[in-house]
């Protein structure tokens, strides 16, 4: 079953989609994933629950072309995925894997600024004139205040915390996919985020903040495929679900659709029980005892 959204603003970005038809991937003779026929669409966050072991992060390293489906096509803007060089993705998408383990003495600007210099195809052209400086240090800077890093950036990575780590790796990734003019309406429009468990060791209020502002990016364009662990944080930003099961899609669709306790108990092995949120009206999921 493919999905997603079926409004007019879904009909306008539909040639955007990413696309997967009978995507699976098998290591030797065992399946990671199995006939999975889904759609992201950009301007809204998606998020993938399953288990451990579900597939989630194999999913997400087919979308970001990491590795290649055994069976199965991915399209990506209508186009075979495979098609698609690493370098061009490389400008249109950001990737967060689970752990980024840093071996070297590096500042926070400077991981940052790795980001930015792939994300502007500066390559081996890295004349660093005048307007290209400018513009590096803006990406930069953008991804230091989206991730309030600014008042660490002249520290070394190897001395910060885990959740400082991750938020100096999503800021690397931020600044790779950094529009040029943040302000403009669509301004983010053809880029993708692809984040694997980015709330892992990160406090409250980073996880709000940086989940109120991805709200905002997906306004102007943006494209958010993540997965969590966490149903009641899923709930709250999800356009659209995907619930895995071993490795198959159990369910996907919109939240409505998903987040049906039948299908959350099924796909998480667990007894749960779901309320309302008063205040914003969405599933409020606990567990069932």
């Amino acid at each position: 079953m493919a999905v997603f959204l079926d409004t007019a603003d879904s009909l306008s970005t539909d040639a955007q989609a990413i696309e997967l038809n009978a995507v699976g991937f098998c290591v030797a003779s065992h399946a990671l994933l199995r006939g999975v026929n889904v759609r992201f669409l950009p301007g809204q966050i998606s998020v993938i629950l399953g288990q451990n072991g579900a597939g989630k992060t194999t999913l997400l390293r087919l979308l970001a072309k990491e590795i290649l489906p055994s069976d199965g096509r991915i399209m990506w803007a209508g186009r075979d995925l495979t098609h698609h060089s690493l370098s061009s993705l490389a400008l249109d998408r950001g990737v967060l894997e689970q752990t980024v383990d840093v071996a070297f003495s590096l500042t926070v600007e400077q991981v940052v600024s790795l980001g930015a210099e792939v994300g502007a195809d500066v390559g081996a052209n890295f004349a660093l004139h005048v307007d290209t400086k400018a513009r590096l240090v803006a990406r930069v800077e953008a991804a230091l205040t989206a991730c309030d890093l600014q008042y660490l950036r002249q520290r070394d990575v190897l001395t910060l915390s885990g959740g400082e780590q991750k938020r100096t790796q999503l800021a690397r990734v931020l600044a790779q996919i950094w529009p040029e003019n943040d302000q403009q309406p669509n301004a983010f429009a053809g880029k993708w985020l692809f984040l694997d468990e980015w709330t892992a060791g990160l406090d409250l209020k980073h996880q709000l903040c940086l989940g109120t502002q991805m709200q905002g990016w997906v306004k102007k364009g943006l494209g958010i495929v993540m997965s969590l662990h966490d149903l009641n944080y899923a709930a709250q930003l999800a356009h659209t679900c995907v619930l895995l099961k071993k490795g198959e899609v159990l369910q996907a669709g919109t939240l409505a659709e998903t987040f049906k306790l039948p299908l959350l108990n099924e796909a998480l092995d667990a007894v749960l029980r779901i309320e309302k949120d008063p205040i914003t009206q969405k599933p409020w999921v606990l567990p069932g005892l």
